[in-house]
């Protein structure tokens, strides 16, 4: 594997994970908080791809893959937002050796609690 072409990398993602520098890492709601690690650039496909890609929109048993650069910061725990949407990772493989990472994550129906921190 290794490699990326440099139109493999075509969409960006905003990843987040779960904040620790509040008071409380819960919302009112019982949700956990997140912050903003980043943005990255990925390769995404659907594990119904032409279904979904036609459709436009993915249903509960809709799944998307990303394959991202090895970044330390991303855990099984982090969540993602792409295309206005935000992602809960199902299965995470980071592999340093081969510079990557690769997620399964399927839509969440409620967004996360988003905090904005002090840069």
């Amino acid at each position: 594997m290794g490699g990326y072409s440099s139109g493999m990398l075509n969409k960006r993602i905003q990843i987040y994970r779960r904040a620790t520098e509040q008071e409380s890492t819960f919302g009112k709601s019982g949700q956990p908080k997140y912050e903003l690690v980043g943005t990255f650039w990925a390769a995404e496909s659907f594990s119904k791809g032409v279904k979904a890609l036609k459709e436009g929109a993915l249903d509960a048993y809709d799944t998307v893959m990303f394959r991202l650069r090895y970044t330390p910061c991303i855990d099984r725990w982090s969540v993602i937002k792409y295309d206005g949407s935000f992602y809960q990772i199902q299965s995470f493989n980071a592999d340093q050796q081969q510079n990557q990472i690769q997620i399964t994550a399927v839509e969440m129906v409620n967004p996360p609690v988003i905090v904005e921190t002090q840069q």
